[in-house]
């Protein structure tokens, strides 16, 4: 998908999430507020009326999956300023909350796979540091146990593991996670040459060696961005923001290093925002989330 049809997309979600469970946010309120982790509602399946469960953690990724990041995506794509670029990685940073609650519970979320781990970690070292060590948990529990599963897959096959999952590993070594990097790293296959450059030289003062990798990044981004379990970016959520690129023009950021020369045009609506000072603002109801979950 291109831009715009992402956007579109993502439109839909939300128009459909409100007509088929305005509820949701109500009880998603109700668990911040209250703590409540069990929630019943009388809805219509095959024509007839049922007293539907709902656990919190169903309704976090409800609400988040369904609502809060579509909402920030749309909004954000019509006016690209810096509200709604904290709107977006606060968004994004309440996905890595609810992975955290499923950590918590000794779970997964269903339907998510490694790719999706790892891209979340990626939000927390950019954006939130200090909730790095529990994505990464969570992310070596999910190889851990799904490591015989795919096992069935073709080596030819990317599935993240020569690209996001080798960076995440990287940037965890980076960040003092040595430990947990270095079980990662067992997973991964031989590293893109563009993503071994983006670590070997992520603080290089060479703006033209920067530029390739990045752009090298950018490419695979957009070619991997398919609706394809085996593809790194397979979710219209990863497609959409390439955060991959964004946790590593960040950390130059925070080293003082400018990212203002970037040309690629993925990164064109993102790149006056991503340079963001820590910690990132959170609006009420995400501190109560993250309250909630961390308590």
């Amino acid at each position: 998908m291109n831009l715009k049809q992402l956007v579109k997309h993502f439109n839909n979600v939300l128009k459909i999430s409100y007509e088929e469970e305005s509820f949701i946010p109500e009880f998603l309120l109700e668990y911040v507020n209250k703590g409540t982790e069990n929630f019943q509602k009388s809805l219509i399946v095959w024509d007839e009326e049922e007293i539907v469960i709902f656990s919190s953690l169903s309704v976090i990724e409800k609400k988040i999956h369904g609502f809060t990041i579509p909402e920030s995506i749309v909004k954000f794509a019509q006016v690209s300023d810096k509200s709604n670029y904290i709107s977006l990685i606060t968004a994004y940073y309440q996905n890595s909350l609810l992975l955290i609650k499923a950590s918590h519970q000794n779970t997964f979320i269903s339907g998510m796979l490694h790719t999706d781990l790892a891209l979340a970690t990626l939000v927390t070292i950019a954006y939130f540091p200090e909730k790095a060590k529990h994505l990464a948990k969570h992310l070596l529990d999910f190889l851990i146990a799904t490591e015989e599963q795919f096992k069935i897959y073709p080596d030819n096959l990317e599935f993240g593991y020569s690209s996001t999952l080798y960076l995440t590993s990287c940037l965890l070594d980076q960040s003092g996670y040595s430990d947990i990097s270095s079980q990662i790293l067992s997973y991964c296959k031989p590293p893109i040459t563009d993503y071994k450059m983006a670590v070997s030289e992520l603080y290089t003062t060479n703006t033209d060696s920067l530029n390739e990798w990045i752009n090298g990044m950018c490419n695979f981004h957009i070619a991997n961005s398919k609706d394809d379990l085996t593809f790194a970016f397979n979710r219209e959520r990863w497609q959409y923001f390439p955060i991959e690129i964004i946790a590593l023009l960040q950390l130059r950021s925070q080293q003082g290093l400018p990212i203002d020369f970037i040309t690629h045009p993925l990164l064109k609506d993102f790149l006056p925002f991503i340079a963001q000072k820590l910690p990132v603002p959170l609006d009420e109801l995400t501190q109560k989330l993250e309250k909630r979950i961390l308590e």
